[in-house]
């Protein structure tokens, strides 16, 4: 099998697996939803964690790994109040116990290492605990707050039609670089292209999970496009600055688990606050 089509071959398949283990999570219940959810956490921060572990010698992994899942199970299981202190009781103290823990260690740059192990949580562990908000959303039809799959499906399958759309278009008539010295490949073409067809199955994604009306999954699609890219160029600078080319193999052909989740974590905290502030 010539080399280019073995790895379309692994790339698809990768990427058809990574796909149903998503959907199959958010359908099977908030429960295996979530554990989905803090393995992508942890898998994600080591990476991070291995990554910026060059430029600080080492950050405080598993204490970090440890705040990042405890911040996402009390957003999971204080879900009604996510927008409250429930969600930092243990997130604030555990920081504050890592920075003092910094006087007693004998390892140089310390200061440095906390810092990057801080930027971890808030990089990554955050964005995914806002993910709660949008499990357990905030609308009309959910007065009791319970878990519904249908706008995190619907977030998902956005988010992965307007990245395809995107490539496909921009790959196809790209012209006009978008932000060349960050990610050389991507084009204004791509993004408006990525914008038309994700606008576009909004409309269809309307008609088949109603929980929300056209308007709102409209405003979700265009959060999700203009933030996602943000997200996607943001990965880019690290992985620039660093001088890799994925955040690691976790997914054959496709890169690191934080490669596929680097879009939705700037586009999942803006849908969570337009949910809580718009669809309220």
């Amino acid at each position: 099998m010539p080399h280019n089509l073995k790895n379309i071959v692994t790339r698809t398949i990768s990427g058809a697996v990574f796909v149903a283990v998503i959907v199959g999570s958010i359908l099977l219940g908030a429960y295996a939803c979530a554990a989905m959810m803090i393995a992508c956490i942890a898998v994600a921060m080591i990476e991070y964690y291995n990554i910026v572990a060059k430029d600080c010698g080492y950050p405080y992994k598993f204490v970090g790994l440890f705040i990042g899942v405890s911040l996402f199970a009390s957003g999971f299981f204080f879900a009604r109040d996510i927008v409250s202190a429930h969600v930092f009781i243990v997130f604030i103290p555990l920081v504050l116990l890592l920075f003092i823990s910094g006087l007693y260690s004998t390892k140089p740059h310390s200061f440095r290492s906390i810092a990057y192990t801080v930027s971890g949580v808030a990089y990554i562990a955050l964005p995914f605990t806002l993910f709660t908000g949008i499990m357990f959303p905030p609308v009309a039809s959910n007065p009791d707050r319970l878990y519904m799959p249908d706008i995190l499906l619907g977030f998902f399958i956005l988010l992965w039609a307007n990245d395809t759309f995107a490539y496909l278009t921009g790959m196809l008539f790209g012209r006009h670089r978008l932000f060349e010295r960050i990610s050389p490949k991507k084009s204004w073409e791509g993004f408006f292209g990525g914008l038309i067809f994700t606008a576009a199955l909004s409309f269809l994604i309307a008609q088949w999970l109603p929980i929300l009306p056209f308007y709102h999954w409209l405003a979700i699609a265009a959060i999700i496009v203009v933030f996602g890219v943000y997200g996607d160029l943001v990965e880019s600078l690290l992985k620039r600055n660093m001088n890799i080319k994925d955040s690691g193999a976790f997914l054959p052909g496709h890169g690191g688990i934080l490669d596929r989740f680097d879009s939705a974590l700037f586009a999942a905290p803006m849908v969570f606050f337009y949910l809580e502030v718009v669809c309220i």
